[in-house]
């Protein structure tokens, strides 16, 4: 997932219709997603925390697809792979999790 989703997922769980109406939920400028949303910018750590809370999900998967997408944009093929690791494992751990608590 990249940020985009994140943001769309957002958007759809608070029934909310603009990237106005998201800001404000982030406590964020417009702008602020208008950068989050054409790259120019990442989630830090601390709004992937924020993301992951609103979501209710493992805020590793988050902060992992986070790092992979600014990675990607780096040409940092490594590192990259590192973090797409992270968040695949992370994805599979809580889908272990939900099924267990079923």
């Amino acid at each position: 997932m990249q940020t985009t989703d994140f943001l769309n997922d957002l958007k759809a769980v608070y029934g909310l219709t603009s990237d106005y109406q998201l800001a404000k939920k982030l406590s964020v400028n417009t702008s602020t997603i208008g950068n989050y949303r054409s790259g120019r910018s990442y989630l830090s750590d601390e709004m992937a925390l924020k993301v992951a809370d609103l979501l209710e999900i493992d805020p590793l998967i988050v902060m992992a697809c986070v790092h992979a997408e600014r990675y990607m944009k780096q040409g940092s093929a490594e590192v990259f792979d590192f973090w797409c690791g992270v968040a695949d494992r992370a994805i599979k751990s809580n889908a272990k999790m939900t099924l267990h608590a079923v």
